[in-house]
């Protein structure tokens, strides 16, 4: 809260003395702060265009100058004289274009308890506040980009020193859904006006729709862990992961699934769900009539498929599970450094290793020793490439 209070001071610019706020927001035991505080979390309440718009910062002045900020050149005991406004411009993040807060619509009323003729400056050590209101005339995400100037005095002549801030974030736009998950998602929208329609699942994950005698997203692709469910438009369907209604054998995925039976609308009804946490891939059909036969065939597959056996060439470490592309191993006799050829590298290894009796790594002929019986046995095929 304390790091960004000089930026929460920019904003104030003259505004009439009418309908001043009244500075009594309760800081506790802090010596100086601001509220709404962004480094908690907290901004001006969002606002509907075209419509008037109140809110109120409260503010409580440091007492010394280094509480604002410790590196500068001041004794601990410098105190702080006031902080006044030197420029405030309002930023529309969407477009990076530049306003004054008149231009939006707005305008700072500010309440220093008559402590000084400036309106908007205010002394150290005390508690103040400023409303920001108007009727705001656009839409947007702004944020003020502010410059606040500090006094003090420094044997005995005042000195004032400038910041620029940008903590202080405000955004207009209209009532509408903020449910990224709705079908009605208004992305303009800054106050959830309670509208969103939710897909008929009410869930957060990934849709698969039945449509006459298909689903969509036919061969479907998902991260382990990952929620599917299905919504059934129109007709009597079902989904079936157990077995193959066409042949009447199990399907052998990696888990059983389904979904019971249910009659579609247009609006769409909620099958049910299926978390899929074991990887591989999942086929599954509606077995109502013939509804299989007429390619109402699906596939769900489940993580990253590849070679899992870390003895082949084309093993992928970053597998979630087998898909049977193995390379097959080929056991080369003698090629006992595993480079697929039988070389002078091999016969080093038999002579580094010789008169080996127990654990040997070199015992070409599997007699538990390596010995001049394993050296022949290796040059009788040296030079050959597996």
């Amino acid at each position: 809260m304390k790091n960004v209070l000089i930026g929460f001071l920019a904003i104030f610019v003259l505004g009439s003395a009418s309908g001043q706020c009244t500075a009594d927001f309760d800081f506790g035991s802090e010596t100086y702060g601001s509220s709404p505080d962004p480094s908690q979390g907290e901004q001006f309440e969002p606002g509907i265009t075209g419509e008037p718009y109140y809110d109120v910062l409260h503010l409580l002045i440091p007492t010394y100058v280094l509480e604002i900020d410790s590196t500068l050149p001041f004794s601990p005991t410098a105190l702080l004289d006031s902080i006044e406004l030197v420029n405030i411009v309002m930023v529309d993040l969407n477009t990076l274009t530049s306003y004054t807060l008149s231009e939006i619509g707005l305008e700072v009323v500010c309440n220093n308890n008559n402590d000084s003729s400036y309106p908007c400056s205010f002394h150290g050590g005390n508690q103040y506040c400023a409303s920001l209101e108007g009727t705001p005339t656009m839409s947007g995400n702004f944020r003020a980009d502010i410059t606040v100037k500090g006094w003090t005095l420094v044997f005995g002549f005042p000195f004032g020193q400038e910041q620029l801030f940008g903590s202080l974030f405000v955004n207009f736009g209209v009532e509408g859904c903020m449910d990224l998950n709705a079908t009605n998602y208004n992305p303009e929208a800054v106050i959830d006006d309670g509208s969103c329609i939710l897909n008929p699942c009410n869930l957060d994950g990934i849709e698969v729709a039945t449509i006459s005698y298909s689903y969509t997203a036919t061969d479907l692709s998902v991260d382990v862990g990952d929620l599917v469910y299905w919504v059934n438009y129109g007709g009597f369907h079902d989904v079936n992961g157990n077995v193959d209604s066409q042949t009447g054998l199990s399907f052998g995925n990696p888990e059983v699934f389904s979904l019971p039976a249910i009659s579609g609308s247009p609006s769409g009804v909620c099958m049910g769900s299926h978390t899929f946490t074991i990887p591989g891939v999942y086929t599954y059909d509606c077995s109502i009539g013939s509804h299989a036969a007429l390619g109402m065939v699906g596939t769900v597959t489940v993580g990253l498929g590849g070679c899992t056996d870390s003895e082949a060439s084309n093993y992928n470490a970053a597998a979630d599970y087998d898909d049977g592309s193995c390379n097959p191993i080929v056991d080369c006799f003698g090629d006992l450094n595993n480079d697929s050829s039988v070389t002078v590298a091999d016969l080093l290894l038999i002579l580094s290793e010789f008169g080996c009796t127990s654990g040997c790594t070199t015992d070409v002929n599997g007699d538990g020793l390596t010995t001049v019986s394993d050296l022949l046995e290796l040059l009788s095929v040296f030079g050959t490439a597996c």
